[in-house]
């Protein structure tokens, strides 16, 4: 059975109403039914288009307030009617079904491919072997008939007894018959052999015939399918047609052609072991261990499908023997009772409906990723130019966004792709630092590249530690390009789930920020701006204020932004991991960014806005401090000490003052989990947290 397009959909709606307009019967070539080109459908929608933006006044349009009298023209076209000034079709339903014809092409070109491309297949094969079978009957039918040369034999022996018979002086009868002729009768053998080889060659010859013409109706299909008419009109006339293939079953004629074809070489090989057999046994008896062999194959490749459903090898025979396998269960199923049953009748029904095929096709679908991370690798060892690569690399951050909901398959797609993955950055970056390219495919594809970093956490810290580096003198490391590329695609991830992976992405947009700023870099000033904006979250004025308050001001807001930004991200980590490995890691390399950002600043005078930006010294502290396990005797408790001096101190103020100075601003407050900690002796509570001594280390 066909499969029904994605388009194929009722046509009338259930009050018996017509959704498609009325089309008067007229002459042949009406206005209505204006031929248009096999590729109308883009012309229509791209006329649909257009016609929405014209707001020019047709000329034979009435004065306002007057009835518009339609012309004999648009009577004529009806509501099909040609709009000269959309170069389409007036109806406002054509859209709509230039996308629903759209899709039936694609499904109708697919369709006739396959057919054509079976039947021509068969129609070679048929014409070669029906050669050959004919070759074999015309020596086997003469076995059928007497042969005149034994006749002949007969004969000339017969003359020569009645020759010797008067030479001897003796009599001899003469028959009135032929010899041969009265006791002929063929043998068994011949008999079975003519008849397996002349149904195998009428088979054959029956099969190119049918094959000739599933063709001929293909083209017919194809042919009223696509006649150019008005959209709605050739919608209905397709679907029509479609539901008469699917109705008639064409696509299961075409798949059963092969059976035929296939029983014709059985018989043709069973008439030739049995017409050797009575000429050679050596020969027929090898002849016979061949075809068995064959025989047991085509049964095994009928079967294997089956069993291993992505097994490319099938036979005509395996969506019978499959139909088999699914309605013996089904019969059962009818002698039981119940709703379970019912239910379970109804899907096996619609799996059946649906062919062998989709069954397979389900199959895949149940898979785990294993199999995605295969067709992964096996794309980027299939992808050679460079163009395709980014490609590829632009849509990782995609996949894994939907990986990302399972920790465990995100996991295991990590593992998979990192060292491919890998590779090919490497090659396409190397591409981006020759200058060569046009500025807007350096773009693109050093974007792709950038997000497709951010998909592994070995690539971030590669990513980070070579941005880093570059603080002090740019080096053009091309794993941390100083563009603004990185610096939006560092923006976007700030959002992430995962709180190191935000963190990261905080650091570096601060420390692309802050160079642009100083001039290590070039970004233009408009693009430099709206990334700046998004990033602080204040407006134009407010960061004209900032830079024009003292040097550094943008860069000490950057830095504040930086640091309570990623607090929370490090209480979150914290209150899972501790102090693991891995959180003080990311507290160091934080405490490193905000030293390198406040070198040489300071905020004392700093207008209220900014300073309403800065960081609370507590809470630094509750976010930075993890109080560990109590001491017992098996364990030590380990210590890790916070210095709370150094640059950084530039965006940290005073809890008390912080919280006065983002009361009075409107700013809302660094919110942090209470979290009770000890700092020599003193009770650190991220809720009424004390003030410490300048220079404190915790």
């Amino acid at each position: 059975m066909m499969p029904q397009s994605p388009a194929d959909v009722d046509l009338e709606r259930g009050d018996g109403l017509s959704i498609l307009p009325t089309v008067a019967a007229r002459p042949g070539n009406a206005e209505g039914d204006r031929p248009t080109s096999p590729g109308a459908t883009s012309s229509f929608k791209s006329a649909t288009q257009r016609g929405s933006a014209l707001t020019e006044k047709p000329q034979d349009e009435s004065p306002a307030g007057d009835v518009q009298v339609p012309n004999a023209q648009q009577v004529k076209g009806g509501p099909h009617q040609k709009d000269s000034a959309r170069g389409g079709y007036s109806d406002p339903s054509a859209k709509i079904w230039s996308v629903y014809l759209s899709q039936a092409e694609k499904f109708d070109k697919e369709q006739s491919e396959s057919w054509t491309g079976d039947t021509e297949g068969i129609l070679v094969f048929t014409g070669l072997f029906s050669a050959t079978v004919a070759a074999f009957i015309l020596v086997s039918y003469q076995d059928l008939q007497p042969n005149s040369s034994d006749a002949t034999v007969l004969l000339l022996l017969q003359i020569s007894q009645q020759l010797s018979a008067l030479s001897n002086g003796t009599s001899f009868p003469v028959s009135s018959s032929i010899p041969g002729e009265t006791d002929f009768k063929p043998s068994a053998s011949s008999v079975r052999v003519n008849l397996l080889w002349f149904i195998s060659l009428t088979l054959s010859l029956v099969c190119a015939l049918l094959a000739t013409l599933m063709q001929q109706w293909t083209r017919r299909y194809l042919q009223v399918a696509d006649r150019p008419y008005s959209p709605p009109k050739r919608a209905r006339i397709r679907t029509f047609f479609a539901e008469g293939v699917d109705k008639f079953r064409l696509n299961t004629a075409v798949e059963a052609l092969p059976v035929l074809l296939h029983a014709s070489v059985v018989l043709f090989y069973i008439g030739l072991v049995d017409f050797l057999i009575n000429i050679n046994h050596t020969i027929a008896f090898t002849l016979l261990a061949f075809v068995s062999v064959f025989a047991v194959s085509y049964v095994l490749l009928t079967i294997l499908p089956l069993v291993h459903h992505s097994a490319p090898y099938q036979t005509p025979l395996s969506a019978l023997f499959w139909f088999l396998r699914e309605a013996i269960p089904l019969a059962i199923m009818w002698f039981r009772l119940g709703n379970d049953a019912k239910e379970a009748i109804q899907k096996r029904r619609e799996k059946i409906r649906h062919g062998m095929r989709r069954a397979f096709e389900k199959t895949a679908m149940y898979l785990d990723n294993a199999i995605d991370i295969r067709a992964l690798i096996w794309t980027l060892t299939a992808l050679d130019e460079d163009d395709e690569l980014e490609d590829f690399l632009d849509g990782l951050p995609g996949l894994f966004q939907l990986a990302s909901r399972d920790g465990e398959q995100l996991q295991k797609l990590r593992k998979k792709l990192k060292t491919p993955v890998t590779q090919v950055l490497e090659r396409v970056l190397t591409t981006c630092t020759t200058g060569f390219l046009p500025e807007e495919i350096h773009k693109h594809r050093l974007a792709a590249c950038i997000g497709a970093v951010w998909c592994f956490p070995e690539l971030i810290k590669r990513h980070y530690d070579a941005v880093r580096k570059q603080w002090d003198q740019p080096t053009g490391d091309m794993w941390g390009p100083l563009s603004a590329e990185t610096w939006a695609v560092a923006q976007t991830m700030t959002a992430h789930d995962d709180p190191e992976t935000a963190l990261r992405a905080h650091c570096v947009q601060a420390l692309l920020a802050a160079a642009r700023q100083n001039g290590q870099w070039h970004c233009p000033d408009d693009e430099a701006a709206a990334l700046l904006q998004r990033q602080l979250g204040a407006s134009p004025a407010l960061l004209g204020r900032f830079a024009a308050d003292r040097p550094g001001g943008t860069q000490l807001a950057i830095a504040a932004r930086l640091l309570g930004a990623a607090l929370p991200l490090l209480e979150r980590l914290s209150k899972h991991e501790g102090m693991s490995g891995r959180v003080v890691r990311l507290r160091d390399d934080l405490r490193d960014v905000v030293n390198a950002l406040c070198l040489g600043l300071s905020a004392q005078g700093a207008p209220k806005e900014l300073q309403a930006r800065l960081v609370g010294e507590m809470d630094v502290l509750s976010a930075l401090w993890y109080r560990g396990d109590p001491i017992d005797s098996t364990h030590l408790r380990r210590h890790y000490a916070l210095d709370l001096e150094g640059p950084w101190r530039a965006v940290m103020v005073d809890q008390n003052v912080a919280d006065g100075l983002r009361e009075a601003d409107g700013s809302a407050p660094v919110v942090l989990p209470a979290q009770e900690g000890r700092t020599r002796g003193v009770t650190v509570s991220s809720a009424s947290p004390p003030r410490l001594p300048s220079g404190s280390r915790v």
